[in-house]
């Protein structure tokens, strides 16, 4: 049974309000679940998050796709610190589950959760797999998608074809 969960990634709502919405009938199936939140300070989790009243650590990670060469090299040197970071949260919160809802915060923290032992799962909400999700694929232990066809990047044993989560509001 899951107590406690983290939920880690965002940057666009796209990421983060499927997340939510798993949150959410978690909540209605388990009323004393913990939840906590790792993601950014540059992405919506850190507007949204905190006017719902949930639980919100930032990493200090930046994104690889879409950045000039010395910002990559910059974005790359942070991954290290960002996953011991994030092994970190780990430990000290103890979930049950973590879950990556996509965006480049999640990486450092599925990979930290993988390498600590923790149950790791991801929502894949597009039809073509991030870059993220992407190289996340080999460590996690299960994966939620949307699309049939993007079962091939997680493996079959691993997928499982849930649709996306919407949210009651």
């Amino acid at each position: 049974m899951i107590e406690r969960i983290m939920v880690a990634g965002g940057g666009t709502g796209g990421h983060l309000f499927p997340g939510l919405a798993v949150i959410e009938e978690l909540r209605r199936r388990i009323p004393s679940l913990e939840v906590r939140f790792v993601g950014t300070a540059r992405g919506i989790e850190a507007r949204i998050l905190p006017v719902r009243g949930e639980s919100l650590d930032i990493l200090k990670v930046t994104p690889l796709k879409g950045q000039g060469l010395g910002a990559r090299f910059t974005s790359l040197a942070r991954i290290p610190g960002a996953t011991m970071e994030a092994s970190s949260l780990i430990r000290s919160f103890r979930p049950d589950l973590v879950l990556g809802v996509g965006g480049y915060a999640s990486g450092p923290v599925l990979l930290a959760a993988a390498l600590t032992g923790s149950a790791t799962a991801l929502l894949e909400q597009n039809a073509h797999v991030g870059m993220t999700n992407r190289i996340l694929s080999r460590f996690v232990d299960r994966a939620y998608i949307t699309f049939a066809h993007t079962a091939e990047v997680f493996g079959r044993k691993k997928s499982r074809l849930t649709g996306n989560p919407v949210r009651r509001e």
